[in-house]
């Protein structure tokens, strides 16, 4: 806590280098896809197909405008209707008891003790003695806490089956094939994250720490590393992986992704040599576990933004029953995080936002040190209040159950979303939700008298 406020961050794991912010005459140019006219038709049926095709080529140039921008997309309806239908998982831990430091912006380095640490490699105990998650992996579970906030996502796959399970086995393999053209030394494969007989990782992404006066990309351990790594960023497969669960994070936990959407894209306008992970991830971090059998002890990723979240995805095979189960400790939870098949090597995928990179961007992209040299004592007093209530704002990013249901992913007054939900969705309404709020006789009719 004390090198945080200090201005200093730490990530053991990945060191950052610095990047220079480019000049305008350093800027890419950007480039324009046209649709190509249809061939071999003609009359009608051409001017047809030629629509059709237009209308896509500028549905592809809004999408990526829209992920481009610093204004965070939001989700469609398909997807909040998805969202509603998702089975929840109540757990005892109280949302307004997360842990941070004394700045709010990471978290503590210190674990949660838990009276079954000892037993972190027995899954069968923990089972029986912690709640139980019998997840199959075929719908989406939300875990909700003791006040119904969404503080966790198990997202399904798009389509669970034989041809999703093709995806895997591509993108098990590419991370194969990526491992084999790495180099590490021994050393590599033991630190904090690792238990038994270790397993090396690789970063890729921009970050804030190691005392750095500016945000700057990961370092990767070689070049030869670095190549391998962004190849198997590329990878379609492995995109597709990274990638399917953005629009379950977007409608279930939307203020946290809007909240992670505009900083990445506010730091890659003001620097484009920073590195992009997945076009579609709000997150500007990955690191992918590379085993062949990548088992983690209980430990804490403080760097990571305190209030935010992360995204795990699992590749390879093994069975999960017997093992790879993620463990919830602040949450007294143990989930079955499901494999396609039996065997014996795992892999896995972590998409993360460092803590840090917020705390620049607020102090107007610069670190506490700088920002201090320069503030009067007004801003002082300012920067002090707004850290007090840093808590209270955080907590009210967590997206509330009973507005999933009736689609409300950024959290209104429930009065304004009034007319989107039968009544019997607003049948949990409290009066004490807002001091403005007051709940009407009935619901409000749109059409006219």
């Amino acid at each position: 806590m004390a090198r945080e406020d200090g201005g200093v961050y730490d990530d053991e794991e990945f060191e950052v280098e610095e990047t220079t912010e480019p000049t305008s005459t350093d800027l890419p140019t950007p480039s324009l896809t046209l649709a190509k006219p249809a061939t071999g038709l003609t009359g009608l049926a051409k001017k047809k197909e030629n629509k059709k095709r237009r209308d896509r080529a500028k549905r592809k140039a809004d999408t990526v405008a829209s992920l481009n921008s610093v204004t965070p997309p939001t989700p469609t309806p398909q997807v909040l209707e998805k969202a509603a239908q998702s089975t929840p998982i109540n757990v005892s831990f109280p949302g307004d008891n997360f842990r941070a430091t004394q700045q709010r912006w990471t978290g503590l380095a210190k674990p949660l003790e838990h009276p079954l640490l000892a037993h972190a490699n027995d899954a069968e105990f923990l089972k029986t003695r912690m709640q139980f998650a019998d997840w199959q992996g075929e719908h989406t579970h939300v875990i909700l806490d003791r006040k119904q906030h969404v503080v966790g996502v198990l997202v399904a796959p798009p389509q669970p089956g034989q041809d999703w399970n093709a995806v895997v086995a591509a993108a098990t393999a590419a991370v194969w094939e990526a491992r084999d053209k790495m180099t590490f030394p021994a050393a590599a494969c033991q630190h904090r994250r690792v238990s038994g007989d270790g397993f090396p990782a690789e970063g890729f992404g921009f970050a804030f720490s190691g005392g750095r006066q500016v945000v700057g990309n990961i370092k990767s351990s070689s070049a030869r590393n670095a190549a391998a790594m962004e190849e198997l960023l590329s990878d379609p497969n492995v995109a597709r992986m990274a990638t399917y669960p953005i629009p379950p994070f977007q409608s279930l936990c939307y203020n946290i992704f809007a909240d992670y959407h505009t900083t990445k894209q506010t730091l890659l306008q003001k620097n484009p040599r920073l590195h992009r992970t997945f076009p579609r991830s709000p997150f500007t971090a990955v690191t992918v576990n590379l085993g062949p059998v990548s088992v983690s002890p209980p430990h804490t990723d403080f760097a990571n933004k305190a209030d935010g979240m992360c995204l795990i995805g699992a590749l390879g095979r093994f069975d999960p029953d017997k093992g790879g189960h993620l463990v919830l400790w602040d949450y007294d939870l143990i989930v079955r995080f499901p494999r396609v098949a039996a065997g014996e090597e795992c892999f896995s995928l972590i998409q993360y936002c460092a803590g840090g990179l917020f705390r620049w961007v607020a102090n107007g992209f610069q670190t506490d040190l700088s920002w201090r040299a320069s503030a009067t004592a007004e801003d002082v007093v300012n920067q002090e209040e707004e850290r007090k209530m840093r808590c209270a704002h955080a907590l009210k990013k967590f997206t509330r159950w009973k507005d999933v249901k009736v689609r409300n992913y950024s959290g209104k007054a429930r009065l304004d979303v009034w007319h989107t939900g039968d009544v019997e969705d607003f049948s949990d309404y409290t009066e004490d939700e807002s001091e403005e709020e007051h709940r009407p006789a009935k619901k409000a009719r749109l059409d006219g008298p």
